[in-house]
């Protein structure tokens, strides 16, 4: 509503509609046996006539905006949606709508003032069409319809930087640091005329020409002596985000809904003690949290109290799953639901987010280690809960173990701010940053600087993308277990 219209009158702002009525005369009335108005009757009347008045008005006003509205193109109304809840809610300084008019440039269109809005956010914010948005939920649940198989951007090597868990291409054995040596049709690979592996670009080209099924020559080694034959084919699927791994087998989860836990023996991690369990997630997203709760119910009967918890490439996702996870990862918390983050919003508004329970003990005792594995794209949500373990006392900083990159850095990412996402009517969304976060007990907030040495985490000099040798995984099995049948690695 207009505040003009909760204005009350001032003696300066006398309203005409509110006079007092002028008493009438009773033989001035033409009937004289109905029953004569009263002041207060009269002044109901004109309060009425008025109150009509101000809907006439008001209807006629609505109408004509929306004639207007309705008259600009769909690209320049979601614009304006957009623009309107940037301005309210957007966190980082310095936005303004003048910029983003002036970069568009005169005369832009709809689609052009969008592409402009974008350009003036930061990189974790942007506005969806209703069919990206679409996507973008369906990925945040874990639905997906691919191959399963992710490459770094600028990467020719043809090294797998990733393989989902329960996709086609983790089913038919291919897995994370393998590297495509040739590729074809079905029909190539029984022939022998695979197209030997030159660049990413004339990979995805070629594949392209064979539909939803691909032979692949893969193999660890740069010779291809281990290389095999892998065919693997296109289709639906939901993402699984955590694995379990002890000393005598592996487990992940599988099938068509990814709720199958299945058992790779020969993926056991054999170098870890009887004590000791590995658990991976990959991301805050899917049914991650009540994965994690299953891992650890695995590791408990399975008789581990120790942990080796690893959120490498690990960049963030929903804030619900981490309250969930964090529930059970906090050894020192006290009450029911103790705070796993602080958020600051514009304008000074501050909010705490509250675990979902508090349940250490049901799977670690009071003299359990937990050692962690992190990289330079372990990023927000995994941040987070790295400052849960610490501020809870769950693992110390020399318990972190860091990649040092190529050139002798080494931390986690360092995103220290929270999106939100605001949907329009017409299924539209504005996914914007709005809230700079904060660990719960010692209030540190590690944006632009991440976790790193400096903290007293314990850096080891490793490939990004590992393979079927893990000298990162290696190091900290070394110290966590310290196991004689690993050798000592200098870090």
């Amino acid at each position: 509503m207009d505040p003009d219209f909760n204005k009350p009158n001032t003696p300066e702002e006398k309203d005409e509609f509110f006079d007092p009525v002028p008493e009438e005369r009773p033989d001035e009335r033409e009937d004289l046996s109905s029953p004569r108005p009263t002041r207060k009757q009269s002044w109901q009347r004109r309060l009425i006539s008025l109150l009509l008045a101000l809907v006439l008005l008001a209807a006629g006003f609505l109408v004509g905006w929306f004639v207007r509205y309705y008259a600009i193109d769909e690209d320049m109304r979601s614009f304006l949606w957009a623009l309107d809840v940037t301005e309210r809610y957007y966190y980082p300084e310095g936005f303004s709508r003048e910029n983003v008019l002036e970069s568009a440039g005169e005369d832009a269109t709809g689609a052009e003032l969008l592409t402009a809005l974008n350009a003036n956010l930061d990189p974790y914010s942007q506005y969806y069409s209703p069919e990206e948005y679409a996507a973008y939920v369906r990925a945040g649940a874990g639905q997906s319809y691919d191959f399963g198989i992710s490459f770094l951007i600028g990467d020719d090597s043809g090294t797998v930087a990733l393989v989902p868990n329960n996709s086609p291409a983790f089913e038919a054995g291919i897995r994370k640091g393998m590297s495509i040596l040739a590729y074809g049709s079905k029909e190539d690979g029984d022939e022998g005329t695979l197209t030997p592996f030159t660049t990413y670009a004339a990979f995805s080209s070629d594949a392209s020409r064979y539909g939803n099924t691909l032979c692949l020559k893969m193999g660890y080694e740069e010779d291809g002596s281990d290389a095999a034959l892998y065919t693997v084919t296109a289709g639906d699927y939901q993402t699984t985000y955590c694995s379990y791994r002890d000393s005598e087998s592996a487990f992940y989860f599988t099938g068509e809904e990814g709720t199958e836990w299945t058992e790779y023996a020969d993926e056991a991690l054999s170098s870890l003690d009887e004590d000791t369990a590995y658990i991976r997630i990959d991301e805050f997203s899917g049914n991650v949290a009540n994965e994690f709760e299953y891992c650890l119910e695995t590791m408990k009967a399975r008789g581990r109290t120790d942990l080796i918890l690893d959120l490498r490439t690990n960049g963030g996702g929903y804030l619900d799953d981490l309250q969930k996870i964090a529930s059970h990862l906090m050894r020192d918390a006290e009450g029911p639901a103790p705070e796993v983050q602080v958020a600051r919003y514009k304008g000074g508004r501050e909010e705490v987010y509250y675990a979902y329970g508090n349940d250490f003990s049901d799977y670690f005792s009071e003299t359990s280690e937990v050692y962690l594995l992190a990289d330079e794209n372990t990023a927000s949500a995994s941040e987070c809960l790295i400052g849960v373990l610490v501020d809870y006392g769950t693992l110390s900083y020399d318990h972190i173990y860091l990649r040092e990159a190529e050139d002798g850095t080494a931390s986690t990412y360092g995103k220290g701010i929270m999106q939100t996402s605001f949907v329009a009517a017409n299924g539209a969304a504005m996914k914007l940053t709005v809230a700079g976060i904060y660990w719960p007990v010692s209030d540190k907030t590690i944006h632009g600087t991440g976790v790193t040495p400096e903290d007293g985490c314990v850096a080891v000099s490793a490939p990004l993308i590992w393979g079927e040798e893990d000298k990162m995984l290696d190091a900290v099995i070394s110290a966590a277990c310290a196991s004689p049948s690993i050798p000592s690695i200098e870090i």
